[in-house]
């Protein structure tokens, strides 16, 4: 009986333990092959499969294989990631991303985001993941257990199957509507005024956003775009000025939005507001002049 003693205990203390390591999360690529022929393009899938419980921010890196595949696109659109972080974006022989998604996410095949690959040479292509963390939608953000399946693609000269050409992505409709914020922080920017903004596109997802500024809104259309990144530091610290954020998605359509001065000028000081008085002095000058001149005609 004492020789068996040492082997119950160990089984109880697993009992105990295994529990705890069951993952929450589950990290996988999904394509729809993995064979491809030198020069063909091929999309790999980025999921997560989360059953048990709900998860609601995800973060990592994808690796890949610089000297077999040519990175082509990425696409975020239609997923399960509300707002980026940090958008997935390539870096060096990676993809990094950072998203949350509000209220969680909770199921089976919640797809993250997708790339397109090109075939450069033979090999077997390997893509995995790095410091991958995925938070519960507990209300603490405390860590999921994670469990990461890699994935490997097959690339030669004569593949048995040929992957047919990708969809190409048909959006119509404009990036979400959204509103901007205005905030300031002493660690951020030195204390100065910043706006932050954030939509999506579930089509085809955002590509970029622009920013401008103009103290008189009727001069808008002389001001100049500009390539903005979250958070935007505004030009115009006294925040007198109307703001506009335009959200560009990947098909090229747009959402603008304004934002309304903060601390406006009075009316006597709105070149916009003296620029109607004069034209609207203007017109009754000329309706008055024209009146005694047809007076004048008829004597």
């Amino acid at each position: 009986m004492k020789q068996f003693l040492p082997k119950i205990l160990l089984v109880l203390l697993l009992g105990l333990i295994l529990p705890q390591l069951v993952f929450a999360a589950d990290l996988f690529f999904g394509a729809k092959t993995n064979e491809a022929r030198v020069g063909e393009q091929f999309e790999i899938k980025f999921f997560v499969n989360t059953p048990e419980e709900s998860v609601n921010a995800f973060e990592g890196e994808i690796t890949f294989p610089s000297d077999l595949v040519r990175l082509k696109d990425i696409r975020d659109g239609n997923t399960i990631v509300n707002f980026w972080i940090e958008k997935p974006k390539a870096r060096d022989n990676t993809i990094v991303f950072s998203g949350v998604t509000p209220g969680g996410f909770n199921g089976r095949n919640g797809l993250i985001f997708s790339a397109i690959f090109e075939a450069k040479k033979e090999g077997v292509a390997k893509f995995g993941v790095n410091d991958a963390r995925t938070l519960r939608n507990d209300g603490i953000g405390s860590t999921a257990v994670l469990s990461i399946v890699p994935f490997e693609m097959v690339i030669s000269k004569e593949a048995q199957v040929k992957i047919p050409a990708l969809p190409k992505i048909v959006d119509r409709e404009q990036p979400e509507l959204f509103v901007p914020e205005i905030a300031r922080d002493e660690s951020i920017s030195d204390g100065k005024w910043f706006i932050v903004f954030v939509t999506q596109d579930k089509a085809s997802g955002i590509d970029y956003y622009e920013a401008k500024e103009s103290r008189q809104k009727i001069l808008t259309f002389f001001s100049r775009w500009r390539v903005a990144e979250n958070p935007y530091v505004l030009q115009d610290q006294e925040l007198r000025s109307f703001v506009f954020v335009k959200a560009v998605d990947k098909a090229g359509n747009e959402r603008i939005v304004e934002i309304n001065p903060q601390n406006p000028f009075g009316w006597y000081e709105n070149y916009e507001n003296w620029l109607i008085i004069i034209m609207g002095l203007a017109i009754v000058y000329g309706i008055y002049k024209n009146f005694l001149w047809r007076r004048y005609l008829k004597k």
